[in-house]
């Protein structure tokens, strides 16, 4: 019986002279059910990889130099057998990872003699993200689409990552955010993914970076940029914790609580939605009539006040209903010092550190030596 839980290697196009040798393992030891050879624009080749990796990818010129610009093998295959053991992401994301195909991932690496000439999914969420970009399909449509076993073809494809120039529609853009980043929206989202009655939407996520890379825009411009949907400019207001006036606390604990809305895309949970509201309301120095109206509606659900019309209609006691929540809570308004304090916590050299911990975590101290060895020496030699 195929398991339905598919993953995929990618094999880049300096390591295609391994096709053969891979290829016959994968079907000792796994189901293939299709493989494809893609070829991305070379021109938008960089773009593609920064896209497709995200924040995980330090050093885009080394990848490239590993993985080379011409078309690629994307392997899809079952595990009949999978071996399935827990691990964090990070706070928030813990994901079944298969040994199986993690291990086989390593020795395919080894054969190649290039640590990163191969890409492999080795957890259901992993799949998800990577198809989705390669293809612009969920995995349980493809699920649907796949022939149970591979008939011998080698499907092309020519394509970009999707997204590259616009998106089709709104919802193919929650798409691939949920598969790619933690994320809300915060407000106004009552009418998408259908329709929208603003011109911009505003999203909180723990992953700038990557977001930016996902729209095409260059890190410069993280905070705020416009995207196409369906030929149509809609201005996106992405942050984190001082962009949205939240503190970073504050800011975990509403993307550790959000909730899927519509089975479309991820907004906060009714507190959250009804306190982040408050907050933004008052942070404009005036509580809008529309707004009075839908905090009115959720605090009735939330019973957090008898009165509460009376405190909306008074800017103070607005104010000093916030403060005691965020008292309660432990949570602090955004400062001057303390957006400085965010800034020098998230350095360079404390997302380097913090990497260095994951890659120890994830691949062992002694990969995690090589590759800071490997790196020493690439800087002796660029000098």
């Amino acid at each position: 019986m195929i398991n339905s839980e598919l993953y995929l290697y990618i094999i880049w196009n300096k390591s295609i002279c391994k096709k053969d040798i891979i290829l016959k393992d994968i079907e000792s030891k796994f189901i293939i059910r299709n493989i494809y050879e893609i070829k991305w624009n070379k021109k938008e080749f960089t773009n593609n990889l920064k896209r497709f990796y995200g924040s995980t990818l330090p050093n885009t010129k080394q990848k490239i130099e590993q993985t080379g610009t011409g078309p690629f093998l994307l392997i899809l295959f079952s595990d009949p057998h999978p071996q399935l053991e827990k691990k964090f992401l990070d706070h928030v994301n813990e994901v079944d990872v298969n040994l199986n195909v993690y291990n086989t991932k390593m020795i395919y690496r080894k054969w190649i003699g290039i640590d990163f000439g191969l890409h492999g999914s080795i957890s259901k969420k992993e799949t998800n993200h990577d198809l989705i970009l390669l293809l612009g399909k969920k995995l349980e449509d493809l699920e649907c689409e796949l022939p149970k076993i591979w008939d011998g073809n080698i499907e092309k494809i020519e394509s970009d990552l999707i997204g590259n120039n616009g998106w089709k529609n709104m919802q193919q853009f929650f798409d691939v955010l949920n598969v790619t980043l933690n994320y809300v929206v915060l407000r106004n989202f009552e009418d998408l993914p259908d329709k929208s009655l603003h011109h911009d939407i505003d999203i909180l996520t723990n992953d700038v970076k990557t977001m930016s890379q996902i729209i095409n825009e260059p890190e410069s411009s993280i905070g705020k940029a416009p995207i196409l949907i369906d030929n149509k400019k809609i201005l996106l207001d992405f942050r984190y914790q001082e962009g949205h006036h939240y503190d970073e606390t504050w800011s975990k604990d509403i993307l550790k609580r959000r909730i899927l809305y519509k089975n479309s895309f991820y907004i906060p949970s009714k507190e959250d939605h009804f306190y982040t509201l408050l907050s933004h309301a008052i942070m404009q120095k005036h509580i809008r009539d529309d707004y009075k109206q839908v905090l009115s509606k959720i605090a009735l659900e939330l019973d957090v006040g008898r009165d509460i019309d009376s405190i909306f209609s008074n800017f103070t006691n607005a104010k000093n209903f916030l403060k005691m929540y965020m008292i309660k809570n432990e949570y602090h308004m955004a400062t001057i010092d303390r957006e400085i304090l965010y800034k020098i916590r998230h350095t360079e050299l404390v997302r380097l550190a913090k990497t260095s911990i994951f890659i120890g975590k994830r691949y062992g101290i002694r990969f995690l030596l090589l590759k800071i060895k490997e790196k020493i020496q690439i800087i002796k030699n660029s000098k």
